[in-house]
């Protein structure tokens, strides 16, 4: 058996690491070759951390490292405790390195045999004496200033406490490191230190685990890049409501673990480490593919029927079933063991999960004929032994820890570390609490902006977190590149633009507001008319030219998009291989894959499928495009929902539920995916996001297609909605010509690139956005593969352009579909309703705006179409304009 090595320079600047495929002899030799993420280490590009302009400290621009990177190849679910083995017999063997994802230039490759690890206390044994010694020596290392990590995400945190150092009262410091943001196996961070002078040191760090009561998290400590003893392979550190100084120890526990460092500089790595569950994960897993493949099975056979009335004989099915259960029933017994035996307590949440799925085992253990009848029991999406064992699963995966400092130190104890009485803690906290009542900081007080000669007032409606990263990025790039100023603030409520306006106190730019907003108040005077700007078709050729409509009235365009959103199709790749089907390109192959689904008491989600009773553009849009239906008129003064496409389209949009059996109401498409209740689905990149961070169970066994659609000559029409959120500059702003430029700066590429680094790495993956900026979306985290399919469904994207009245043809098609689909009402009588309702109020709006006069139209109303946009486009580019 064989580790691999690869020495490997990384030569892109993606969040995510490449990821590489190995052959040997042209065959990938295991499962895990085929898809291996290589670490990639990230650092701050200054270790004197920026200030905000209320003096708080803030994360520092991060970069890719370009050192060389020596790594053992090793398994992509990050919890096993040694390397990657292969299996090598033959003297002559073809090594092939395929890279999936990112940029490389491989250094070395090399095969080398599995190293073994030696026990601390064999090398006590020979050595005696010589760990002793009457020097006093302290490295002492700020945590919050490490030399490199395994992943952007993984930063300095604030903690305020006067326990913790650096500390001060009223300001924010970056003074810890970690938290619940380190918490995956496999995240590492590195710290470099000098040595002054030869010798045996011991190891302690200044340690907080209160994330998650009653759990032990473990991780392994690398010196200069190798692990010394095996002792050091799965470090404990016990849960504690209070900071502590852990002296690594032995695996016994009966003695201080020293390791020999040589004068000059060394690395010291703390790395993630679940390895101390292994066999108890990989049997988790185990148990969960079993039970949704029993699930599954028991649904073909009872057609997903829950009719508690039927008797079934169920062990005619599953002779061994009883059996079975019995052996999970043993089997999770072992598991709860090892689990406490790890934690030193039976009270930890994965403990009681467990002990929750195993009494649920049981129950229904007594009377197997039942499981039919009890199928939520068994793979509910809360309370069923599914959900608890998959609780389980992903939480004894997750080790959190906050570090304050780390000391290499000689002797018996360690000098200098003070911790403050409980009488300066109250005192401290008590300043704080009466220092909370000044007024909220994220109002920037005048006296900031004096002497400034244009200051720009951005109001967004966003998340704090999302707001700091953009005030950084402005100081940073923006301020220092064009000398304008911006006063940023956080707008928790988009209706204070109306009372702002109507006030006369509107900033000069709204961020992060909901599509339909520019347009609504630009039609009253409230919003710039972006046209007006010379450069506005060129640089608007930066976006999806769909995602323009919304902003679109009488040649003006009054907003620009922020953000996209993608609806495509997610489907469960177990799944679909266990019935045999083919994903579905068109509502037709939907309807074909539907009967297969169902018999086995599976289903299909769309969004129309949600919980709200309104269906929003989202969910409606779509079927109305993709069948070339019409929303309006030619003049635009009335509604053509009764035209022949459209009635097609809503025809197919209420039978896919009337005739052909789709949930009508799914509370919630996730939980459904994830215990694959409904295998396929359409929805949107929150979904993403969920199955990406919260089903690590599920991690492999589903991806992404583009969504279902129409086809036309060969061509599959997938037309979907996708823009979140909008830009808008203020029409009572005394700074266009600024505003325009801030606008511009923040909707490029570059800035938009930027900023999801920066979200993503200072937050998470969860606070993932997809900038508007078509030339940006090669920026985004996504897999390789899933990047591909996101990018072809924007091709596909087409909004809904607004008129004064827009609301009601929404209301009312979400009406036709609730009348038809819900209450059993004939399609068209539910449509000629809508249509009456409809005309009725546009001409009652538009008269308001001079469209209607006396009830009678005297002009039309134009409404945009893709057509225009692209027009648009091909008129700049014939004036030789080509700017982005």
């Amino acid at each position: 058996m064989w580790n691999i090595r690869i020495d490997y320079e990384v030569l892109s600047n993606q969040i995510l690491p490449p990821e590489i495929s190995i052959y040997l002899n042209g065959k990938i030799p295991f499962v895990e070759a085929r898809s291996i993420p290589l670490v990639q280490y990230w650092e701050y590009e200054t270790t004197a951390f920026p200030k905000n302009r209320y003096g708080d400290e803030t994360v520092p621009n991060q970069r890719i490292t370009s050192d060389t990177i020596s790594y053992v190849l090793k398994n992509p679910n990050g919890i096993d405790k040694f390397p990657l083995w292969f299996n090598i017999s033959s003297p002559k063997v073809t090594l092939t390195v395929f890279v999936n994802s990112g940029k490389i230039a491989i250094k070395k490759l090399a095969l080398e045999r599995p190293a073994r690890l030696i026990q601390f206390k064999e090398v006590a044994k020979k050595v005696g004496g010589k760990f002793s010694t009457n020097e006093k020596r302290v490295i002492t290392l700020q945590a919050e200033k490490p030399y490199r990590k395994s992943e952007a995400s993984i930063n300095a945190v604030s903690v305020r406490s006067p326990e913790v150092v650096p500390y001060t009262t009223y300001n924010l410091l970056l003074n810890t490191f970690g938290g619940t943001n380190w918490s995956r196996p496999g995240q590492t961070v590195t710290y470099q230190f000098p040595v002054p002078q030869s010798g045996y040191y011991k190891i302690a760090l200044k340690y907080l685990q209160n994330a998650k009561p009653n759990f032990t998290s473990y991780r392994t400590v690398y010196i200069d890049g190798r692990v010394v003893y095996s002792d050091l392979l799965e470090v404990p550190f016990e849960y504690t409501p209070n900071w502590r100084i852990y002296t690594l120890k032995s695996s016994d526990k009966t003695s201080d673990v020293v390791v020999y460092l040589s004068e000059g500089k060394h690395t010291i790595s703390l790395e993630v480490n679940a390895s101390v569950y292994v066999d108890v994960l990989y049997k988790l897993k185990s148990i969960i593919d079993y039970i949704n493949k029993l699930a599954l099975q028991v649904k073909y056979i009872s057609g997903g029927s829950l009719d508690k009335n039927v008797e079934w004989e169920i062990k005619e099915y599953f002779p061994d079933i009883e059996k079975r259960f019995k052996s999970l029933i043993n089997e999770l017994e072992i598991i709860k063991k090892r689990v406490a035996d790890a934690n030193g307590n039976t009270w930890c949440a994965e403990y009681v999960s467990l002990n929750t799925a195993q009494m649920f085992l049981k129950r229904l253990a007594k009377n197997v004929n039942k499981i039919p009848n009890k199928l939520e029991m068994l793979v509910g999406s809360t309370g069923s032994v599914l959900s608890e064992l998959s609780n389980a699963y992903n939480g004894l995966q997750e080790m959190p820890l906050t570090i304050d400092e780390i000391y290499i130190y000689t002797g018996n104890s360690i000098d200098g570390v003070v911790k403050p009485s409980f009488l300066k803690v109250f005192v401290e906290g008590l300043k704080r609490f009466v220092h909370s009542f000044k007024p909220e900081r994220n109002l920037a007080s005048a006296k900031d902006f004096d002497n400034k000669s244009v200051v720009l007032k951005v109001w967004v409606n966003r998340p704090r977190q999302y707001v700091d990263v953009l005030q950084q990025l402005i100081d940073s790039d923006f301020t220092r590149k064009t000398g304008i100023y911006v006063d940023v603030s956080i707008m928790r409520d988009e209706g204070k633009l109306i009372l702002a306006n109507a006030a006369k106190k509107s900033p000069d730019i709204a961020l992060g507001i909901s599509n339909w907003i520019p347009f609504e108040m630009g039609i009253r005077g409230a919003a710039y008319d972006l046209r007006r700007f010379p450069d506005f078709i060129s640089f608007s050729r930066n976006f999806y030219p769909g995602s323009l409509l919304p902003y679109l009235y009488e040649n003006h365009c009054f907003g620009l998009p922020e953000t996209l959103d993608f609806y495509v199709l997610f489907y469960r790749k177990d799944i679909v291989d266990y019935l045999k089907i083919p994903l579905p390109k068109t509502w037709d192959d939907v309807k074909l894959v539907l009967p297969e689904l169902q018999r086995n008491g599976l289903n299909f989600y769309i969004p129309l499928s949600g919980t709200s009773a309104f269906k929003a553009w989202m969910t409606t849009a779509p079927f109305i495009m993709q069948y070339h239906g019409k929303l309006f008129t030619d003049d635009g003064l009335r509604t053509a929902i009764d035209n022949p496409s459209t009635l097609k389209a809503l025809k197919e949009m209420t039978e896919l539920f009337t005739m052909y059996g789709m949930p009508a109401q799914v509370a919630n498409f996730f939980e459904s995916f994830r215990k694959g209740e409904i295998p396929l689905g359409v929805s949107n990149l929150n979904t993403y996001i969920q199955l990406s961070i919260a089903a690590p169970e599920l991690r492999g066994l589903w991806s992404i297609a583009p969504s279902p659609g129409v086809e036309y000559n060969g061509v599959v029409e997938r037309w979907q909605t996708g823009s979140a959120q909008a830009v808008a500059i203020l029409n009572d702003t005394k700074y266009p010509v600024e505003a325009w430029e801030f606008v511009k700066w923040w909707l490029s590429k570059e800035t938009q690139m930027n900023l999801v680094n920066r979200i993503v790495s200072t937050y998470g993956t969860e606070f993932l956005i997809i900038p508007s900026n078509r030339y940006a979306i090669d920026g985004i985290p996504l897999k390789t593969e899933h990047l591909k399919v996101v990018k072809e469904q924007f091709n596909w994207l087409q909004e809904v352009p607004k008129m004064p009245a827009s609301y009601i043809l929404e209301r009312e098609i979400s009406n036709i579909w609730n009348k038809v689909v819900l209450e059993g009402k004939p399609l068209k009588v539910a449509v000629d309703d809508g249509v009456i309702i409809v005309n009725k109020e546009f001409a009652r709006k538009l008269e308001e705006f001079g469209y209607y006069k006396d009830g009678k139209p005297v002009k039309p109303f134009k409404i945009y179409t893709l057509q225009d946009v692209l027009n648009w486009y091909s008129q700049d580019l014939n004036t030789g304009n080509s700017k982005r």
